[in-house]
């Protein structure tokens, strides 16, 4: 499988065919996909693209040293004074740099994107042109550099998990399994992550993920399953997983979880080039509802994952959208019987022509022995 064109040249190439002098970015995650530039609690971004390439990033004047040193970006520019919260709103500072901007100083026709699209539209009386459509759908399409970072959250998930898994065996409460997931994840990275989980226990399983039930006091009994969907935010990229535990043994769990993992491996071969998303969901759902007609399946079978951890497309019964090679699914299916357990499962999938390959053996990489303990699991 070619990989994509690099997404820089996808943005500049369609910036030439609209006429585009500069293009200006304003939300986090599309700063990122076109900079590399994410930091915790940092505040407002932006980023201006040439048609050559160039791009200068535009962040708060205490961030300019730290966005000099991981950032992508030819040059960096910063904004307001020192000092964080002296100004109530930056927003007007933040557009003022940004139409200081060589590039954006000198185009006849700007494309815009992200959260302050009418701020630079009404702040320039040069013609702009939304680029949020045109954007989004370039970045469901993942480089490799994007896909590094994104199995770099697979693998916290994965740490977390088997925090999870120790605590399902020690009977701990689904919020202290909650918080050490979380814990676990930090620690791996080196430093702050954003962080989701549904962890339920016992009975709570079959209501699925919050809000119908969220991580409170409740202890897994003897026997009990544990259901951990754990998504994890780190670089600006993000990944998604779940795993069923059992606290002690459960063959009932065990059986139900072994064939989840057989309809996961039987679908990903439909989860290919062209296939549409309600395609996909029916193979998936189709296959649940056959094992066990008692049961339910009341949400989607997956999703995107990339800059955000439930993005396009969606396996579920209206997406007529199709998914691309180079991008990143979760495939995640579950049974739910009511008033007794739930049980589901969820892997990263890379779409490929031929069907979805998981995503730790896409990178050809093993995870690292305390996340792929649980990921074996």
């Amino acid at each position: 499988m070619a990989p994509p064109v690099p997404r820089l040249r996808r943005v500049t190439q369609w910036m030439t065919a609209g006429g585009l002098d500069a293009l200006v970015v304003t939300s986090p995650a599309l700063v990122a996909w076109l900079t590399g530039y994410s930091r915790y609690y940092g505040g407002g971004t932006a980023a201006v693209v040439t048609p050559a390439g160039e791009r200068t990033l535009v962040v708060l004047r205490d961030e300019v040293s730290v966005a000099d040193e991981i950032s992508a970006a030819e040059a960096v520019v910063g904004y307001s004074e020192r000092g964080f919260g002296l100004e109530l709103n930056p927003v007007p500072l933040l557009v003022d740099a940004l139409l200081k901007v060589g590039a954006v100083a000198a185009a006849t026709r700007i494309g815009v994107a992200g959260d302050l699209s009418a701020a630079v539209a009404g702040a320039t009386a040069t013609p702009t042109v939304a680029a949020d459509a045109a954007l989004h759908e370039m970045s469901l399409v993942k480089d490799a550099d994007e896909l590094e970072r994104i199995f770099r959250s697979y693998e916290l998930c994965w740490l977390a998990h088997a925090a999870v898994a120790e605590g399902t065996a020690a009977g701990a409460s689904e919020i202290e399994m909650f918080s050490a997931a979380h814990h676990a994840a930090q620690v791996g990275y080196g430093s702050p992550v954003e962080f989701g989980a549904d962890l339920l226990a016992g009975r709570n399983t079959a209501e699925v993920c919050a809000p119908v039930a969220v991580a409170g006091p409740d202890r897994a009994g003897p026997g009990d399953p544990v259901v951990a969907d754990l998504s994890v935010g780190a670089g600006g990229y993000w990944a998604d997983t779940c795993r069923t535990y059992v606290h002690g043994s459960n063959a009932e769990v065990d059986e139900i979880r072994g064939q989840l993992y057989e309809i996961m491996d039987a679908c990903a071969p439909e989860l290919r080039t062209g296939a549409t998303g309600a395609e996909v969901y029916g193979g998936i759902s189709d296959r649940i509802a056959s094992a066990w007609p008692e049961g339910e399946f009341p949400h989607h079978a997956g999703h995107g994952v990339g800059l955000s951890v439930f993005d396009d497309p969606h396996l579920i019964p209206a997406e007529s959208g199709t998914v691309q090679s180079w991008m990143v699914m979760a495939m995640e299916p579950g049974v739910y019987l009511p008033g007794r357990l739930g049980v589901r499962n969820e892997n990263l999938f890379l779409v490929t022509p031929d069907g979805a390959v998981e995503l730790s053996q896409a990178m050809a990489r093993p995870l690292s022995p305390r996340a792929l303990s649980a990921w074996q699991r």
